[in-house]
């Protein structure tokens, strides 16, 4: 059932062209992943076919409609959370189960658990819905569409965020192929051209064995061969210029840097405490046995909102008796809030100031950031929110630091933008201490967890999808072993009863089974020790 269609989807401002797409259609059943790098107009697409902006479109509606519109920090209440106010708004938005639903940023301020429910939900309504988002969990688990705009241009692919993926991974293999095919054609061809062009230069010259009168006789041979050659020349030239030109892809992610700290630590262990407990007001926020932060790696502190994962860190670090950090840390913390930075300075200028790193590595990170040549020089008070994240970062990974503390880096940007902060942590030689609600995230960077649940912090030696594994593998065993009690009785019963047979068993019949439940109970054990 066609829900939604409009032709002519045109938006600009000044000469910037934000969409430009023939046709667009929605249709009952469909779940669009609407993505696209910051600035891009993926916001400004929703509210241009809600016509909530100054050029209005023609849009066809079928059915009801409602749109759930990204939370700005000013909007919050002062009574009211971010996650509150997102999950009031939510929760208003599906009482009334319109047909479709826009939904800008719905997981911004969530906790995992309440993106866990808001996925749920998703996969369970009934009707379409257009989902921007830069959750690529989120996008993976409820989307059967993804929409992405880029520079200008609409494209849209069949699948979910990892089938998007992968099609973009074909385009980049295909254009590396064409420019591969584009690179070899062009050679052959300047290879051809120099060969005739230097023909046609020998040709003005006598043969080394030819005398003067015998070339005097052969000239006039030899130019009209050397028109000839002349002319091969142009068309080869022509064929080179005619040529379509294939640009070289680049991918500055893939740009390894000669990156060493400049402060290391030589101990294994960074920090680490025994028992280490917090109470606000006389309850207690969380308790702990004991943490240890190793040298070098990449841990993600995990909980849902308000389990004082801030407060835990603020405590680590305040290095009371119950905490040892090793000698020369030195710690840069990324904040939520954003707005310290100075605006009199330029990206380049904040960056590198301080830094004792070549300017080469710092333009490498910044460009791997997506600041490329003249971007670097804008001035960091006409910077987006998003932009600002990136400069904040970069300013840490060039610094004299051996411990980044990361908390909630991933607000704000975009997709690519975190791909990239993803490959810069990797890299990162130093110790990253990370917080975030953004699964994918954590799973690609962090190889050590810290728990905060039921008001206890734990650890966990291994990704956020072992940690997942890790949590139904108890009821997996429970329900194991039970199926094992039941197969042994079993199989003594039928053991006993083919030892000493009574007349009416059937002896073939109880072997069978027998043999039968001996290789049931088998596999299950092999499956319990695995």
């Amino acid at each position: 059932m066609l829900l939604m269609n409009v032709k002519n989807v045109n938006y600009s401002i000044g000469t910037k062209q934000f969409f430009s797409i023939d046709e667009l259609s929605i249709y009952r059943g469909d779940r669009i992943g609407l993505i696209g790098k910051n600035g891009q107009g993926k916001s400004l697409l929703l509210q241009y076919l809600f016509n909530l902006t100054d050029q209005k479109p023609s849009v066809e509606w079928f059915g009801t409609k409602e749109y759930f519109k990204q939370l700005r920090s000013e909007e919050m209440d002062s009574y009211l959370s971010g996650g509150e106010k997102t999950i009031k708004g939510l929760n208003s938005i599906f009482s009334k189960k319109p047909d479709l639903l826009f939904l800008d940023e719905p997981s911004n301020n969530l906790d995992w658990n309440r993106i866990e429910e808001l996925e749920k939900r998703l996969q369970k309504y009934n009707g379409a819905f257009v989902l921007v988002s830069h959750d690529r969990a989120l996008l993976n688990t409820v989307c059967n569409k993804i929409w992405e705009l880029e520079e200008g241009q609409f494209s849209q692919y069949e699948g979910n965020y990892n089938s998007y993926h992968e099609q973009k991974e074909r385009e980049l293999h295909e254009h590396e192929e064409k420019f591969q095919a584009y690179q070899k054609e062009k050679k052959r061809l300047q290879e051809r051209y120099y060969k005739k062009q230097q023909q046609a230069k020998n040709m003005d010259r006598p043969p080394s064995r030819m005398g003067n009168s015998e070339w005097q006789l052969y000239k006039n041979k030899a130019a009209g061969k050397r028109g000839k050659v002349e002319r091969v020349s142009t068309v080869l030239k022509e064929r080179i210029e005619r040529l379509e030109k294939v640009e070289k892809p680049f991918e500055w992610d893939s740009v390894k840097m000669d990156y060493v700290l400049q402060t290391p630590i030589h101990k294994k262990t960074l920090l680490q405490c025994k028992e280490l407990e917090k109470t606000i007001e006389g309850q207690i926020l969380y308790k702990t046995k004991g943490l240890k932060l190793k040298t070098g790696s990449k841990t993600a502190l995990i909980g849902s909102n308000g389990s004082g994962k801030t407060t835990l860190i603020n405590q680590l670090f305040a290095e009371g008796e119950e905490i040892e950090v090793a000698q020369n840390v030195k710690v840069g913390y990324f904040h939520q809030s954003i707005e310290a930075l100075p605006h009199d300075e330029t990206i380049l200028q904040f960056v590198e100031k301080g830094s004792t790193l070549p300017k080469h590595i710092i333009r490498i990170i910044l460009a791997r950031l997506r600041f490329f040549e003249n971007d670097v020089n804008k001035s960091i008070n006409i910077l987006s929110g998003g932009e600002r994240v990136k400069v904040a970062i970069a300013k840490l990974l060039v610094g004299d630091y051996n411990l980044l503390i990361l908390d909630e880096p991933t607000n704000h940007i975009d997709l690519d933008t975190l791909k990239a902060i993803e490959g810069l942590i990797n890299d990162y030689p130093g110790t990253v201490l990370v917080v975030s609600h953004d699964r994918e995230f954590v799973q690609r960077t962090a190889e050590k967890l810290w728990i905060i649940k039921d008001q206890k912090v734990s650890m966990f030696d291994g990704s956020i999808e072992f940690w997942q594994r890790s949590k139904q593998k108890p009821k997996r065993l429970e329900k194991n072993e039970a199926e094992i009690l039941t197969l042994e009785t079993k199989l003594s019963e039928l053991l006993s009863r083919l030892s000493i047979p009574s007349p009416k068993d059937d002896f073939e019949e109880l072997d069978k089974q027998y043999q039968d439940v001996l290789r049931k109970l088998r596999q299950i054990k092999e499956v319990k020790d695995e």
